[in-house]
């Protein structure tokens, strides 16, 4: 089984070093844990209409910068963007903690190098994961990406890591 390709349109870009702080207010953490209740909340403090603007935008994609996720470990960070329907984040590279969260709870996470400075807000983005390229709709740019490890992979296939445990009866 392969990762099918997907097709969205970047949402948002945001810059070097945007925090899970920023992704989710540590305030909303111990108060609620319905993540369709926290999404509401998502880039609040950077990005009032994200939540709004994600809700009206088919396959939102967000573009970011280096080191996205940087500071806490909390997996609602990655957690609330998946809810708000992003279906894949691309970054020039993420915080270790959060690039694993991701893939953990099945959001895709690429890394490619300059991004955020190729693509625009409202650009279409195609993105073939076992050809690891990135093709920009609008402007018939290719971009090149390093495939996402074997087992991510997996993990991304199976929906999330409890599943994938589930399905494989653990690591292999």
């Amino acid at each position: 089984m392969t990762l099918e390709p997907i097709t969205g349109k970047v949402l948002r870009i945001f810059p070097q070093d945007t925090n899970t702080d920023e992704v989710i207010s540590g305030k909303y953490k111990y108060d609620e844990l319905d993540l369709n209740k926290l999404a509401v909340h998502t880039f609040e403090s950077i990005d009032p209409d994200f939540y709004t603007d994600s809700r009206h935008t088919e396959n939102p994609i967000i573009v970011t910068a280096s080191n996205f996720g940087c500071g806490s470990s909390r997996e609602q960070a990655p957690q609330v963007i998946a809810a708000c329907g992003v279906g894949c984040v691309i970054a020039e590279s993420f915080a270790r903690i959060f690039y694993r969260n991701g893939f953990n709870i099945g959001l895709p996470l690429i890394e490619c190098a300059g991004i955020a400075e190729k693509v625009h807000k409202d650009d279409e983005l195609r993105i073939d994961f076992e050809n690891g390229t990135i093709t920009n709709v609008t402007t018939g740019e290719e971009y090149s990406f390093s495939p996402i490890p074997k087992f991510m992979q997996e993990l991304l296939e199976s929906g999330e890591l409890l599943r994938y445990l589930k399905e494989k009866g653990g690591y292999e």
